[in-house]
């Protein structure tokens, strides 16, 4: 499926179906997948789409994961750091930023969703979390707290045996409970 049919099922779901969201899985969770090399469309896209939501009067909460995490390392003060450690010693870096992002993230999005209240959640510029954090690990630790329509914007590819490679490269844990598009 490409892009334009993507985002016109999501569209559908999210304007006549979000109250059966996540029912038959349990969590109201989607993945919406798309190539990384489509990024900069698939960014323009997610523009038009909550246009057409907040047009439709749902409020929407779009949050830049990637902003999140450069800001919460610029404020703690390690992020020129942790930049300069990363040529050296890559995988030391990736466990770090593991460690550090873990509680922060699923606390970032909770806060950010409680002060908002909106009616869906676009989790966008997930890119920002490759290679030391995975979209299933967020995903796991947020299951039991999120009650409204989740999207993941998941730059991603499905290979010929149906795995998920996260960026394209860096295959899933497959979080099983998350509706595909």
């Amino acid at each position: 499926m490409q892009l334009p049919e993507k985002f016109d099922q999501l569209e559908n779901l999210l304007l006549n179906h979000r109250e059966s969201i996540g029912i038959h899985n349990g969590v109201p969770f989607i993945l919406l997948i798309y190539s990384p090399e489509m990024e900069i469309d698939c960014r323009k896209k997610i523009k038009n789409l909550q246009e057409k939501l907040e047009s439709k009067d749902l409020s929407v909460l779009n949050i830049p994961i990637n902003l999140a995490i450069f800001d919460h390392l610029k404020k703690d003060g390690v992020l020129e750091q942790i930049m300069e450690f990363d040529k050296e010693s890559p995988k030391e870096v990736r466990d770090d930023l593991f460690k550090r992002s873990r509680q922060f993230l699923k606390d970032y999005i909770l806060n950010d969703i409680q002060k908002n209240s909106p009616e869906i959640v676009f989790l966008t510029n997930v890119s920002g979390l490759y290679p030391y954090y995975r979209v299933s690990n967020l995903l796991t630790s947020l299951e039991k707290e999120i009650k409204i329509p989740f999207v993941i914007f998941y730059p991603g590819e499905i290979n010929e045996d149906g795995k998920l490679y996260f960026m394209g490269e860096l295959e899933s844990n497959e979080y099983y409970r998350a509706q595909r598009i």
